[in-house]
């Protein structure tokens, strides 16, 4: 029987073929330097490569993200964050840095890989002049995986500076069928999902990169029922290594998935909204587009006026909101946001005297939650009680033109997804003959544990 494979279609270049080794039978081994060596067969590659292939899917929401330990150190981290998707049995991650500026050195199991009973069951690393490509398979039986949590560290990764170069972009690399390497993917229950995937950056402070620009992890809902939501996102802005000292004034531009999400307001906030005693800065010119928005802030009147920023700080909040039908009802969601420079506007601080300092930057996403509305099955009329007015109301909202009700939830008393005269039946014989009492919610207010196309506009409940 074929073993499990982490990709729907097989790419024949060479590079396939090349430098693939299978991990030593220790969790702890060096990737680099402890892998039995040896090179496998076209004919294997194609059994392990032999799985469905399918888009991510709002349930099943896999984000793969690189991290830099910390600043001044030539060393990346490789992270899984699957809480919002299933067990994860398997992946194929392909990482690429500048060949110019550094090399890569020695990968390292990362602790979920090191705590693992045993060592995965394949493990190969496939390297080119600008990166690597890791396929993983846990466990051929499917007995063995990665539970779903926030934050999996799959692998360390330590990289050495070449010359005075000081700085690498660490991404997940954009790859074609020419290119080197394989999309990042990762294999849950025999399919294979496309990961939304955040890159990072390293720097050895030869040059102080100045200013880095963050979007950070945010939380928004959604109407389970209808789908609306919106979530607000404040992007962070903070010095590299020294203070923001003497800052003028700052340019951002931020894009978005404009098939989730849309941009509805960009403000001032935090200490720039405080700026000219409350009223903000001189200038902010902002831009929205469907794909993204861009901001231009000048402090003061003649530009050179300036303020000092020790710290980080929040100088925008910007709200956005689901497109129409856009979300799949029921799932959690994740949309990426990506600060560019596509949009003819920088990511820069101005300075005075001086110019301005383009940012390095860190993206993030968003993940929009369902909500439901609270609510108490039976209280059709919204008055709080349940009782002959309900069943009275109901009626007259299906056969006399009464109502509206505001809360269907409430009216469906059989919880059947329909609204018609079985609910005031139903009603009517808990109230009056001994029948079964309303389904949940039932003496308290609460959500409808059953996914309908009934919602909950207005009701009484807090």
């Amino acid at each position: 029987m074929l073993s499990l494979s982490l990709y729907g279609k097989l790419r024949t270049e060479p590079f396939l073929i090349v430098a693939a080794m299978i991990i030593s039978r220790h969790p702890s081994s060096r990737l680099s330097n402890s892998f039995f060596r040896g090179t496998i067969t076209f004919l294997s590659i194609m059994a392990l490569f032999c799985i469905n292939l399918e888009s991510a899917r709002a349930s099943d929401l896999y984000i793969l993200s690189v991290q830099a330990s910390t600043y001044l150190q030539d060393r990346a981290t490789v992270h899984l964050d699957n809480q919002a998707g299933s067990d994860v049995g398997g992946w194929s991650i392909t990482l690429c840095h500048d060949p110019s500026s550094v090399a890569l050195d020695e990968i390292f199991f990362g602790s979920s890989l090191q705590n693992l009973p045993a060592p995965p069951d394949f493990h190969d690393v496939a390297f080119f002049s600008s990166g690597f490509t890791i396929t993983c398979i846990i466990d051929n039986s499917g007995n063995v995986s990665l539970v779903p949590a926030s934050n999996h560290l799959l692998y360390v990764i330590d990289y050495n500076y070449l010359g005075f170069n000081n700085y690498s972009d660490i991404e997940f690399c954009p790859t074609s069928t020419t290119g080197p390497g394989l999309d990042s993917y990762i294999e849950s229950g025999g399919q294979a999902y496309d990961p939304i995937t955040i890159d990072s950056f390293i720097f050895n402070a030869v040059l102080d990169p100045g200013v880095i620009y963050e979007i950070e992890r945010t939380i928004g809902t959604y109407d389970e029922q209808t789908g609306e939501g919106s979530v607000v996102v404040e992007p962070l802005i903070f010095p590299a290594l020294y203070g923001l000292d003497s800052v003028t004034g700052f340019s951002m531009a931020l894009s978005h998935d404009p098939d989730v999400l849309q941009i509805d307001s960009i403000i001032a906030w935090d200490e720039i909204a405080d700026l000219n005693g409350g009223a903000g800065p001189d200038l902010m010119l902002v831009e929205l587009m469907s794909d993204g928005w861009t901001v231009d802030v000048t402090f003061g009147p003649t530009g050179m006026e300036s303020v000092d920023f020790p710290g980080g700080i929040y100088p925008l909040r910007a709200t956005y909101s689901t497109q129409p039908g856009a979300i799949p009802l029921g799932n959690c969601v994740g949309s990426w946001l990506r600060f560019t420079n596509s949009f003819g506007v920088p990511n820069a601080v101005d300075y005075f005297p001086g110019c301005c300092t383009n940012a390095c930057h860190y993206d993030d996403l968003v993940i929009l939650i369902p909500t439901t509305a609270s609510f108490q099955r039976g209280d059709c009329n919204g008055d709080t009680a349940r009782n002959l007015a309900d069943a009275i109301f109901l009626l007259g909202v299906l056969f006399t033109g009464g109502g509206p009700a505001y809360c269907q939830d409430a009216c469906d008393h059989n919880d059947d997804g329909s609204i018609d005269i079985s609910d005031a039946i139903y009603l009517l014989t808990f109230l009056f003959a001994n029948g079964a009492a309303p389904p949940e919610p039932n003496q308290l207010c609460g959500s409808d544990p059953t996914s309908d196309g009934l919602g909950c506009a207005s009701n009484t409940c807090p």
